[in-house]
Protein backbone atom coordinates (compact mmCIF):
# COMPACT_ATOMS: atom_id res chain seq x y z
CA UNK A 1 0.00 0.00 0.00
CA UNK A 2 1.21 3.45 -0.86
CA UNK A 3 1.02 6.63 1.54
CA UNK A 4 0.81 10.25 0.36
CA UNK A 5 4.09 11.46 0.45
CA UNK A 6 5.71 7.81 -1.79
CA UNK A 7 6.69 5.81 1.02
CA UNK A 8 5.13 1.80 0.91
CA UNK A 9 3.13 0.43 3.67
CA UNK A 10 2.29 -3.03 3.28
CA UNK A 11 0.20 -4.53 5.81
CA UNK A 12 0.23 -8.35 6.49
CA UNK A 13 -2.75 -10.23 8.01
CA UNK A 14 -3.95 -12.80 9.90
CA UNK A 15 -7.08 -14.35 11.41
CA UNK A 16 -7.48 -14.27 14.93
CA UNK A 17 -10.10 -15.73 17.38
CA UNK A 18 -11.13 -13.37 19.95
CA UNK A 19 -14.25 -14.22 22.27
CA UNK A 20 -13.83 -10.27 23.05
CA UNK A 21 -13.11 -8.10 20.57
CA UNK A 22 -12.34 -5.35 23.12
CA UNK A 23 -9.30 -7.25 23.96
CA UNK A 24 -7.10 -5.77 21.28
CA UNK A 25 -8.55 -1.89 22.40
CA UNK A 26 -7.22 -3.49 26.33
CA UNK A 27 -4.11 -4.17 24.88
CA UNK A 28 -2.96 -1.11 23.40
CA UNK A 29 -4.02 0.52 26.46
CA UNK A 30 -1.16 3.27 26.52
CA UNK A 31 -1.82 3.42 22.62
CA UNK A 32 -3.73 6.15 20.91
CA UNK A 33 -6.33 3.98 19.36
CA UNK A 34 -10.20 4.51 18.08
CA UNK A 35 -13.68 1.84 17.51
CA UNK A 36 -16.14 2.39 15.38
CA UNK A 37 -19.14 -0.19 14.66
CA UNK A 38 -20.98 0.54 11.46
CA UNK A 39 -24.62 -0.89 11.23
CA UNK A 40 -24.74 -0.49 7.46
CA UNK A 41 -22.03 -3.32 7.20
CA UNK A 42 -21.88 -4.86 10.56
CA UNK A 43 -18.58 -4.78 10.78
CA UNK A 44 -16.36 -3.52 14.17
CA UNK A 45 -13.30 -1.37 12.40
CA UNK A 46 -10.48 -0.91 15.74
CA UNK A 47 -7.11 0.35 14.89
CA UNK A 48 -4.36 0.96 17.53
CA UNK A 49 -0.54 2.60 17.94
CA UNK A 50 -0.76 6.26 15.55
CA UNK A 51 1.43 5.54 12.26
CA UNK A 52 0.85 9.71 11.03
CA UNK A 53 -1.54 11.43 9.44
CA UNK A 54 -3.16 11.68 6.23
CA UNK A 55 -3.54 15.17 5.15
CA UNK A 56 -5.12 14.60 1.42
CA UNK A 57 -6.12 11.76 -0.76
CA UNK A 58 -3.65 11.29 -3.98
CA UNK A 59 -3.64 7.60 -4.66
CA UNK A 60 -5.96 4.74 -4.08
CA UNK A 61 -4.28 2.67 -2.39
CA UNK A 62 -2.70 5.34 0.06
CA UNK A 63 -3.31 3.56 3.50
CA UNK A 64 -6.32 0.90 4.62
CA UNK A 65 -8.25 3.13 6.89
CA UNK A 66 -7.54 6.57 8.30
CA UNK A 67 -9.96 7.52 11.53
CA UNK A 68 -10.70 11.29 10.78
CA UNK A 69 -12.37 13.60 13.34
CA UNK A 70 -13.55 17.28 13.04
CA UNK A 71 -13.52 20.10 15.90
CA UNK A 72 -17.20 21.61 15.75
CA UNK A 73 -15.14 24.90 15.36
CA UNK A 74 -12.05 26.17 15.24
CA UNK A 75 -9.90 28.01 17.99
CA UNK A 76 -10.33 25.19 21.16
CA UNK A 77 -9.26 26.54 24.27
CA UNK A 78 -10.80 24.28 26.88
CA UNK A 79 -7.31 22.35 28.08
CA UNK A 80 -9.54 18.93 28.17
CA UNK A 81 -10.18 19.37 24.19
CA UNK A 82 -6.54 20.69 23.33
CA UNK A 83 -4.96 18.45 20.99
CA UNK A 84 -8.36 16.38 20.14
CA UNK A 85 -9.35 16.29 16.83
CA UNK A 86 -8.81 17.79 13.45
CA UNK A 87 -6.54 14.92 12.00
CA UNK A 88 -7.12 12.37 9.85
CA UNK A 89 -4.86 9.49 11.68
CA UNK A 90 -3.58 6.12 10.02
CA UNK A 91 -2.36 3.06 12.35
CA UNK A 92 -0.09 0.82 12.62
CA UNK A 93 -2.61 -2.09 13.85
CA UNK A 94 -5.90 -2.53 12.77
CA UNK A 95 -8.55 -5.39 13.71
CA UNK A 96 -11.53 -5.81 11.12
CA UNK A 97 -14.27 -8.20 12.20
CA UNK A 98 -17.40 -9.08 9.64
CA UNK A 99 -19.16 -11.83 9.88
CA UNK A 100 -17.89 -13.42 12.74
CA UNK A 101 -14.19 -13.31 11.00
CA UNK A 102 -11.78 -11.42 12.71
CA UNK A 103 -8.63 -10.03 10.59
CA UNK A 104 -5.80 -8.32 12.10
CA UNK A 105 -3.87 -6.48 9.91
CA UNK A 106 -0.15 -5.36 10.64
CA UNK A 107 2.70 -3.35 9.39
CA UNK A 108 5.55 -5.43 10.57
CA UNK A 109 5.33 -7.69 13.58
CA UNK A 110 2.04 -9.00 15.24
CA UNK A 111 0.76 -8.58 18.26
CA UNK A 112 -0.23 -11.58 20.85
CA UNK A 113 -3.48 -10.48 22.19
CA UNK A 114 -4.86 -12.16 24.91
CA UNK A 115 -8.93 -12.41 25.91
CA UNK A 116 -10.06 -9.83 28.55
CA UNK A 117 -13.22 -10.54 30.18
CA UNK A 118 -15.06 -7.36 30.43
CA UNK A 119 -15.58 -6.82 34.48
CA UNK A 120 -19.71 -6.45 34.87
CA UNK A 121 -20.88 -3.36 36.97
CA UNK A 122 -22.51 -0.04 37.45
CA UNK A 123 -20.70 2.89 37.28
CA UNK A 124 -22.24 5.14 40.29
CA UNK A 125 -21.94 8.84 39.24
CA UNK A 126 -23.22 11.78 40.53
CA UNK A 127 -24.56 15.14 38.37
CA UNK A 128 -22.06 18.26 39.42
CA UNK A 129 -24.14 20.86 38.57
CA UNK A 130 -27.77 21.59 38.07
CA UNK A 131 -27.92 23.67 34.70
CA UNK A 132 -31.33 24.48 33.71
CA UNK A 133 -31.01 28.69 34.75
CA UNK A 134 -27.86 28.14 31.82
CA UNK A 135 -30.29 26.65 29.28
CA UNK A 136 -32.96 29.38 30.01
CA UNK A 137 -30.47 32.00 29.24
CA UNK A 138 -29.19 30.50 26.01
CA UNK A 139 -32.76 29.58 24.91
CA UNK A 140 -33.69 32.80 25.71
CA UNK A 141 -30.85 34.59 23.39
CA UNK A 142 -31.71 31.38 21.09
CA UNK A 143 -35.08 32.18 20.97
CA UNK A 144 -34.73 36.09 20.14
CA UNK A 145 -32.23 35.45 17.20
CA UNK A 146 -35.59 33.62 16.00
CA UNK A 147 -37.84 36.05 16.72
CA UNK A 148 -35.60 38.80 15.17
CA UNK A 149 -35.59 36.21 11.21
CA UNK A 150 -31.81 36.56 12.24
CA UNK A 151 -31.87 32.36 12.06
CA UNK A 152 -34.32 30.83 11.18
CA UNK A 153 -33.47 27.19 13.47
CA UNK A 154 -30.72 27.33 16.16
CA UNK A 155 -29.22 23.48 17.85
CA UNK A 156 -28.30 24.70 21.25
CA UNK A 157 -26.03 22.23 23.50
CA UNK A 158 -25.51 21.34 27.11
CA UNK A 159 -22.49 19.57 28.84
CA UNK A 160 -24.07 17.69 32.14
CA UNK A 161 -20.92 16.89 34.40
CA UNK A 162 -20.87 13.77 35.79
CA UNK A 163 -18.43 12.28 38.49
CA UNK A 164 -18.36 8.72 38.95
CA UNK A 165 -17.16 7.05 41.82
CA UNK A 166 -13.90 5.33 40.48
CA UNK A 167 -12.05 5.43 36.90
CA UNK A 168 -14.70 4.68 33.95
CA UNK A 169 -14.24 1.39 32.70
CA UNK A 170 -14.14 2.59 28.90
CA UNK A 171 -14.74 -1.05 27.44
CA UNK A 172 -17.36 -1.47 29.94
CA UNK A 173 -19.52 1.59 28.42
CA UNK A 174 -18.45 0.91 24.72
CA UNK A 175 -19.97 -2.78 25.18
CA UNK A 176 -22.95 -1.06 27.08
CA UNK A 177 -23.23 1.57 23.99
CA UNK A 178 -23.19 -1.54 21.74
CA UNK A 179 -25.65 -3.78 23.42
CA UNK A 180 -28.51 -0.85 24.15
CA UNK A 181 -27.84 0.55 20.74
CA UNK A 182 -28.01 -2.25 17.88
CA UNK A 183 -28.85 0.29 14.88
CA UNK A 184 -26.38 3.31 15.83
CA UNK A 185 -22.81 3.76 14.84
CA UNK A 186 -20.57 3.12 17.84
CA UNK A 187 -17.84 4.64 17.88
CA UNK A 188 -14.61 5.29 20.77
CA UNK A 189 -11.69 7.54 20.63
CA UNK A 190 -8.45 7.47 22.91
CA UNK A 191 -5.93 9.52 22.75
CA UNK A 192 -3.54 11.13 26.07
CA UNK A 193 -6.16 9.39 28.10
CA UNK A 194 -8.72 10.94 27.44
CA UNK A 195 -11.60 9.11 25.35
CA UNK A 196 -14.66 10.31 23.40
CA UNK A 197 -16.96 8.06 22.91
CA UNK A 198 -20.96 7.70 21.79
CA UNK A 199 -23.81 5.49 19.71
CA UNK A 200 -24.87 7.80 16.77
CA UNK A 201 -27.90 7.66 14.43
CA UNK A 202 -26.92 10.09 12.15
CA UNK A 203 -24.60 9.85 8.91
CA UNK A 204 -23.42 12.98 8.16
CA UNK A 205 -21.97 11.62 4.46
CA UNK A 206 -21.33 8.11 3.21
CA UNK A 207 -19.52 7.81 -0.19
CA UNK A 208 -19.12 4.09 -2.07
CA UNK A 209 -18.49 3.72 -5.50
CA UNK A 210 -19.71 7.95 -6.43
CA UNK A 211 -22.54 7.70 -4.80
CA UNK A 212 -22.63 10.62 -2.19
CA UNK A 213 -25.36 9.60 0.50
CA UNK A 214 -26.37 11.63 3.36
CA UNK A 215 -29.31 11.30 5.97
CA UNK A 216 -30.92 14.77 7.36
CA UNK A 217 -32.09 13.35 10.84
CA UNK A 218 -33.78 16.02 12.58
CA UNK A 219 -37.50 15.99 14.63
CA UNK A 220 -37.77 13.75 18.32
CA UNK A 221 -39.85 12.40 20.13
CA UNK A 222 -39.08 10.29 23.52
CA UNK A 223 -40.34 6.98 23.26
CA UNK A 224 -41.74 7.81 27.31
CA UNK A 225 -43.42 11.36 25.37
CA UNK A 226 -45.41 8.92 23.19
CA UNK A 227 -46.65 6.73 25.61
CA UNK A 228 -47.99 9.32 27.67
CA UNK A 229 -49.50 11.26 25.42
CA UNK A 230 -50.91 8.72 22.77
CA UNK A 231 -54.05 10.42 22.40
CA UNK A 232 -52.43 13.61 21.36
CA UNK A 233 -50.56 11.87 18.29
CA UNK A 234 -52.13 11.65 15.03
CA UNK A 235 -52.91 8.31 13.77
CA UNK A 236 -51.34 7.21 16.78
CA UNK A 237 -47.44 8.23 14.65
CA UNK A 238 -45.30 9.83 16.25
CA UNK A 239 -43.21 13.35 15.29
CA UNK A 240 -46.71 13.79 12.92
CA UNK A 241 -46.71 17.71 14.47
CA UNK A 242 -45.85 20.51 12.39
CA UNK A 243 -43.46 21.81 14.58
CA UNK A 244 -41.21 18.71 14.06
CA UNK A 245 -41.96 18.60 10.42
CA UNK A 246 -40.71 21.99 10.14
CA UNK A 247 -37.27 21.17 11.90
CA UNK A 248 -36.92 18.54 9.63
CA UNK A 249 -37.63 20.24 6.45
CA UNK A 250 -35.06 22.88 7.51
CA UNK A 251 -32.12 19.88 7.67
CA UNK A 252 -33.41 18.62 4.26
CA UNK A 253 -33.83 21.88 1.93
CA UNK A 254 -29.87 22.90 3.02
CA UNK A 255 -28.83 18.84 2.67
CA UNK A 256 -30.08 19.24 -1.10
CA UNK A 257 -29.18 23.17 -1.97
CA UNK A 258 -25.39 21.60 -1.12
CA UNK A 259 -25.47 18.63 -3.42
CA UNK A 260 -26.98 21.04 -6.47
CA UNK A 261 -23.91 23.19 -5.97
CA UNK A 262 -21.93 19.66 -7.41
CA UNK A 263 -24.33 17.77 -9.17
CA UNK A 264 -27.80 18.60 -11.58
CA UNK A 265 -29.69 15.47 -10.48
CA UNK A 266 -30.14 15.03 -6.00
CA UNK A 267 -32.31 12.40 -4.98
CA UNK A 268 -34.36 13.23 -1.99
CA UNK A 269 -36.06 9.84 -0.38
CA UNK A 270 -38.95 9.42 1.42
CA UNK A 271 -39.17 10.64 5.01
CA UNK A 272 -39.38 7.81 7.74
CA UNK A 273 -39.72 7.39 11.14
CA UNK A 274 -36.59 5.59 12.98
CA UNK A 275 -37.17 3.73 15.83
CA UNK A 276 -34.06 4.13 18.83
CA UNK A 277 -33.84 2.85 22.03
CA UNK A 278 -35.44 6.11 23.92
CA UNK A 279 -36.63 8.30 20.86
CA UNK A 280 -38.13 8.33 17.37
CA UNK A 281 -36.48 10.62 14.80
CA UNK A 282 -37.53 11.34 11.58
CA UNK A 283 -35.01 10.93 8.57
CA UNK A 284 -34.61 11.54 4.79
CA UNK A 285 -31.79 10.35 2.65
CA UNK A 286 -30.44 12.12 0.13
CA UNK A 287 -27.71 11.50 -2.33
CA UNK A 288 -26.35 12.30 -5.24
CA UNK A 289 -23.19 11.68 -7.51
CA UNK A 290 -19.36 12.85 -7.00
CA UNK A 291 -15.78 11.56 -7.18
CA UNK A 292 -14.65 13.56 -4.63
CA UNK A 293 -13.22 11.96 -1.19
CA UNK A 294 -16.16 11.52 1.50
CA UNK A 295 -13.48 13.85 3.70
CA UNK A 296 -13.98 16.65 1.17
CA UNK A 297 -18.03 16.00 1.67
CA UNK A 298 -17.94 16.18 5.44
CA UNK A 299 -16.60 19.70 5.06
CA UNK A 300 -19.14 20.53 2.56
CA UNK A 301 -21.67 19.81 4.67
CA UNK A 302 -20.69 20.11 8.51
CA UNK A 303 -22.92 21.71 10.26
CA UNK A 304 -25.75 20.91 9.20
CA UNK A 305 -29.28 22.47 10.68
CA UNK A 306 -29.23 19.42 12.42
CA UNK A 307 -25.77 20.41 14.60
CA UNK A 308 -25.95 23.73 14.14
CA UNK A 309 -28.91 25.66 12.65
CA UNK A 310 -29.97 28.01 9.53
CA UNK A 311 -28.40 30.28 8.41
CA UNK A 312 -25.01 28.33 9.17
CA UNK A 313 -23.03 30.92 9.99
CA UNK A 314 -25.37 33.15 11.98
CA UNK A 315 -26.09 29.81 13.82
CA UNK A 316 -22.34 29.37 14.67
CA UNK A 317 -22.38 33.06 15.63
CA UNK A 318 -24.80 32.20 18.26
CA UNK A 319 -23.56 29.18 19.52
CA UNK A 320 -20.23 30.77 20.69
CA UNK A 321 -21.77 33.77 22.13
CA UNK A 322 -24.90 31.59 23.87
CA UNK A 323 -22.59 28.33 24.98
CA UNK A 324 -20.24 28.69 27.60
CA UNK A 325 -18.62 25.46 27.41
CA UNK A 326 -16.64 24.07 23.83
CA UNK A 327 -18.32 21.23 22.11
CA UNK A 328 -14.61 19.80 20.70
CA UNK A 329 -15.73 17.01 19.19
CA UNK A 330 -19.76 16.61 20.16
CA UNK A 331 -21.28 17.34 16.98
CA UNK A 332 -18.93 17.21 14.62
CA UNK A 333 -17.82 15.07 12.15
CA UNK A 334 -16.35 11.70 12.89
CA UNK A 335 -14.95 9.63 10.03
CA UNK A 336 -14.24 6.24 8.91
CA UNK A 337 -12.27 6.92 5.29
CA UNK A 338 -11.12 3.69 3.33
CA UNK A 339 -7.50 3.90 1.08
CA UNK A 340 -9.75 4.67 -1.93
CA UNK A 341 -11.76 7.88 -0.68
CA UNK A 342 -15.06 5.84 0.16
CA UNK A 343 -16.02 5.85 4.28
CA UNK A 344 -18.46 7.62 6.45
CA UNK A 345 -19.06 10.38 8.29
CA UNK A 346 -20.95 10.49 11.41
CA UNK A 347 -22.38 13.04 13.62
CA UNK A 348 -20.81 12.65 17.18
CA UNK A 349 -23.93 13.13 19.29
CA UNK A 350 -25.07 11.13 22.02
CA UNK A 351 -21.69 11.43 23.49
CA UNK A 352 -19.24 12.03 25.97
CA UNK A 353 -16.11 12.84 27.23
CA UNK A 354 -14.72 10.52 30.03
CA UNK A 355 -11.36 11.59 31.69
CA UNK A 356 -10.22 9.06 34.32
CA UNK A 357 -13.57 8.95 36.90
CA UNK A 358 -15.08 12.18 35.45
CA UNK A 359 -17.81 12.03 32.15
CA UNK A 360 -18.71 15.21 30.50
CA UNK A 361 -22.23 13.94 28.48
CA UNK A 362 -23.83 16.23 25.69
CA UNK A 363 -26.71 16.47 23.97
CA UNK A 364 -28.54 19.29 22.34
CA UNK A 365 -31.56 20.04 20.40
CA UNK A 366 -32.99 22.44 17.48
CA UNK A 367 -34.88 25.27 18.41
CA UNK A 368 -37.52 27.08 15.89
CA UNK A 369 -40.48 29.95 16.24
CA UNK A 370 -42.63 27.04 17.95
CA UNK A 371 -40.32 25.65 20.28
CA UNK A 372 -41.33 25.88 24.46
CA UNK A 373 -37.97 25.66 26.84
CA UNK A 374 -38.46 22.81 29.45
CA UNK A 375 -39.79 20.91 26.62
CA UNK A 376 -36.61 21.42 24.96
CA UNK A 377 -34.54 20.53 28.07
CA UNK A 378 -36.26 17.84 28.31
CA UNK A 379 -35.36 16.39 24.71
CA UNK A 380 -32.02 16.51 25.90
CA UNK A 381 -32.42 14.74 29.33
CA UNK A 382 -34.15 11.85 26.75
CA UNK A 383 -30.91 11.85 24.82
CA UNK A 384 -28.16 11.63 27.48
CA UNK A 385 -29.97 8.43 28.16
CA UNK A 386 -27.76 7.11 25.37
CA UNK A 387 -24.28 8.06 27.53
CA UNK A 388 -25.94 7.63 31.56
CA UNK A 389 -27.65 3.75 30.36
CA UNK A 390 -24.49 2.83 29.51
CA UNK A 391 -22.64 3.69 32.33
Amino acid sequence: MFLNGGSVLRYKSMQIQLKNRLSFWSHFHSDERFFMYNPLKKEFVMGAKRLKTVKEINDEESYLYAFSTMTFSNGIKDEKWKDFGNESVIYEYYLVEKDGIQTLFYLDNPVEINDVEIEKGIHWYRQITSDYDDWYRMFSIGKKAIETELLKKIVLSREVELACDSVVQVERVIQNLCDHNPNCFIYAYNKDNRTFLGASPEILVHKEDGKIMSHALAGTLSKEQKSQNLHNLQDEQPLNDLKNQEEHQIVVDMIADVFAKYNDIVNIGKTEVVSLKNLYHLRTPIDTKDSACVSVWAKRLHPTPAMGGYPVEAARRVIAESEHHERGLYASPIGLIEGNGDGVYIAGIRSALIIENKVFAYAGCGIINDSVCMDEYMETMYKLKTITESL
